[in-house]
């Protein structure tokens, strides 16, 4: 037990020691991140279900957790305005992403060992242990999507996308396919909680969440009703760039709001809510597969364009794509953070997890559409010199 608690503490301490160290280079600050991650992964690995330090050791690990994002919170604030790439920092996206999925997949399978608790824990220790890993899943989710987001403020930073072009789509596919393989994996773990499972009401997020789905269909609308020209798509995709930015924000705004109340409070799931989020997502995957259609739009007209408004357009593309992908991995972290806190998790188990199917169901289609739109601007870039 003492031994358990002296290793955890070591691996927070060095952590924070980490966090608190000056960022000298991308490529440092990289492969830093990449030493974290594989220390927690090593973490994790150490954990036994059952056990009598269980509860103590999925405290720490998540305390870990929430140590290497914001690590990796300070690695992106930091990214300078003009990045030069190399194949090295594209690989430490890599171990990234890998590391990432191998831990949601342990802890998925750490969820199911709980079951072995039935006999050994009290009512107090299995509840205990329950909530750990609820937490620990919403960290997971947010660790992976703070990765991405990284990631994609790299590609929009970088001045040499043309030459490094193959490498990067490489990357960008591998972050796409692990990114919905870790929400699978963060899915099985929260679903395996609810089998488990014999206040705030969030029916008052449901305003602002109304509103949010009523502006971004909105724009998804627009979006959908205006083709790109040669001669519009710079300021077009500038007012969309614009209108995203905002959402973005509220978004951001309701997230913080939400995640404030459920450090201190617990929910009462409230259907509408779970109806809201899931419709969210799906004009989410709207607004993405509009985007792919841009993206092929510009690439047919990127030889009769003007340089600078090509530049322009590629540029806004880039951001657009990571606005829309941060949307949507916010609304899943407000759903993940929802369902640890609520109350009535029995009840609502069937709703719960049919959201979580649609919501995984248009990440995929979301992600998929986003890299697409991410890969044909990249090319057109690559292609015309930009």
């Amino acid at each position: 037990m003492l031994f358990a608690l002296f290793r955890s503490a070591a691996i927070s301490l060095a952590l924070l020691f980490m966090s608190s160290s000056a960022f000298a280079s991308l490529t440092t600050d990289l492969q830093g991140l990449v030493t974290q991650l594989a220390a927690i992964r090593t973490q994790i690995d150490a954990i036994q279900i059952p056990s009598t330090t269980a509860c103590v050791d999925l405290k720490s690990l998540d305390t870990s957790i929430k140590s290497f994002t914001l690590n990796v919170n300070q690695v992106t604030a930091a990214i300078p305005s003009t990045v030069t790439l190399t194949t090295t920092d594209l690989t430490s996206l890599d171990n990234l992403s890998t590391l990432a999925l191998a831990t949601a997949t342990d802890a998925s399978y750490l969820s199911g060992q709980l079951r072995n608790l039935d006999d050994v824990a009290t009512v107090f220790e299995y509840r205990t242990a329950m909530s750990a890993m609820l937490r620990l899943s919403d960290d997971i989710g947010t660790m992976a999507d703070r990765i991405l987001e990284m990631a994609d403020r790299i590609l929009v930073m970088s001045t040499n996308i043309g030459t490094m072009a193959d490498r990067i789509l490489l990357t960008q596919r591998l972050q796409n396919q692990n990114i919905a393989l870790i929400q699978s994996a963060m899915l099985t773990t929260q679903t395996n909680m609810v089998a488990l499972s014999a206040s705030l009401s969030t029916i008052g997020y449901n305003l602002s969440l109304g509103q949010l789905q009523s502006d971004t269909e909105a724009l998804s609308f627009q979006m959908g009703g205006i083709s790109l020209t040669s001669s519009n798509m710079a300021s077009q995709l500038y007012l969309f760039e614009t209108s995203a930015a905002l959402l973005v924000a509220s978004t951001n705004s309701l997230y913080a709001l939400l995640e404030q109340n459920s450090t201190n409070l617990s929910h009462y799931i409230n259907g509408d809510t779970l109806t809201l989020m899931g419709d969210l997502s799906v004009v989410n995957s709207a607004l993405a597969s509009a985007l792919d259609t841009y993206a092929q739009q510009i690439n047919t007209l990127a030889p009769l364009t003007n340089t600078v408004v090509l530049s322009d357009a590629t540029s806004s593309m880039l951001r657009l794509t990571a606005d829309i992908g941060v949307m949507s991995g916010r609304i899943m972290e407000m759903v993940d953070k929802i369902i640890v806190m609520a109350d009535n998790i029995g009840v609502m188990s069937d709703r719960i997890v049919e959201t979580e199917q649609i919501q995984q169901t248009n990440l995929v289609l979301t992600q998929n559409s986003l890299l697409s739109a991410q890969s044909v601007t990249i090319n057109v870039i690559k292609n015309m010199g930009l």
